[in-house]
This record gives C-alpha cells, structure tokens and sequence, in this order.
C-alpha cells in the first residue's frame, strides 16, 4: 500500500474551524432551538462544565475527522473542490446521516434536533473537504 500524503497544518486549521463553526452553530444560528430540544437552559449547560476538558477533546476529536478526510482526499487522488466535495459528502452520509438517523429512531427526539446536528456536521465536513482538498 502506497503511503498516504497528509497536509497536517491544514488538519490542524479545520480543527480550529470545527470550533469557530460550532459556537455560531449552536450559539446565535441554531442555539436556542437546540438548547430547546435538548431541554436545558444555558445555566443547566453551565453547571460541572469544565471548558478546558471540553474544548480539547472536541478540538482532538475533530482533528481525527479532518485527519480522516484528508485521508480520503489523499486515498482516491482527489485534487479539485468538488472531487473534495463529493468525499465531504458520501463521508457525511456513510458516517454521520446514517448513524445520527438511527440514533434519532431510537431516542425518539425531534427531527429538528437530527437537523440541528447532522446539519452542523454536513456544513463542517464540507469546509474540511475543501481546506482539505486545497491545500494539498
């Protein structure tokens, strides 16, 4: 197997993206309808909230997505934005829409909670192919 070229500093940047997006995400755009469907108010979030430990593992966890799309990227010799974009995609429905789907079939919570989310992590997958897909 031939080894795989990943652009670490733009995986490093998609990571920081993921939490730029996440607080307009679920801050002014979707943040009160999410608060809502979660049923919590902004003081329940706050209580034992330890945003050190927080923000480092969701920034680590989203590192390993963008690790993983450039991966794919490098994989399938992908090198124009909607080659980038169609990785984005098939990844966002294969790994993301399809599991959030049956989460939301067995939780039984609102479908506007399931698009609150998957819809966060569509767009994010979608900047991360084409920062991604760019920067090669």
């Amino acid at each position: 197997m031939n080894p795989v070229s990943i652009n670490y500093l733009a995986v490093i940047v998609c990571a920081i993206i993921s939490m730029v997006l996440g607080a307009l995400w679920y801050g002014p755009l979707f943040g009160k309808e999410w608060m809502k469907q979660i049923g919590v108010t902004e003081d329940d979030l706050k209580k034992d909230f330890n945003p050190a430990k927080t923000y480092s593992l969701a920034v680590a966890a989203h590192f390993f997505v963008a690790l993983i799309v450039s991966y794919f990227i490098d994989l399938f010799h992908a090198t124009t934005v909607v080659d980038g974009l169609r990785i984005a995609l098939t990844a966002w429905i294969g790994f993301v829409a399809a599991p959030m789907y049956v989460n939301f079939l067995f939780e039984r919570r609102s479908i506007k909670l399931l698009i609150i989310n998957s819809g966060y992590n569509l767009v994010l997958i979608i900047i991360f192919g084409i920062i991604l897909v760019t920067w090669q």
